[in-house]
């Protein structure tokens, strides 16, 4: 989801003012462009990169064991019963803390949410055109 930003902001920056507003999430670096915020082992959201006007912020497994070990099970189980766990399970705890981190950045440094061409096609009313 891109969050577009007002105020220029840097990772480190927002590393502590995240620690501060969620003092719940465990905030760590994982590399030198990647923010990653953790609520347990499965929930978690990754800030990628340091943007001018925007900042991308992603659902997704907080460790790299928890994406390793969803990806042997995709490989040993097949596609069908990891997805519908993942879709099940992990999915809406990951969108939770996304959706948290996201709100946090927009009114600490922005406007508000780029909508994407699938939510402006659902939102766009069909009889006025």
């Amino acid at each position: 989801m891109k969050v577009n930003v007002e105020q220029p902001y840097t990772l480190a920056e927002l590393k502590t003012k995240l620690e501060a507003a969620f003092p719940e999430y465990k905030v760590k670096f994982r590399g030198p462009k990647i923010l990653v915020i953790s609520q347990g082992n499965v929930a978690g959201a990754m800030i990628v990169g340091e943007k001018p006007k925007f900042a991308r912020v992603q659902e997704g497994f907080p460790t790299m064991g928890g994406q390793m070990l969803f990806m042997l099970s995709v490989l040993l189980l097949g596609v069908l019963i990891p997805f519908i766990v993942f879709l099940t399970a992990f999915k809406p705890k990951q969108v939770k803390v996304r959706d948290a981190v996201a709100n946090f950045i927009r009114n600490e440094y922005g406007t508000g949410a780029v909508p994407t061409k699938k939510e402006e096609l659902a939102t766009a009313d069909l009889l006025d055109a």
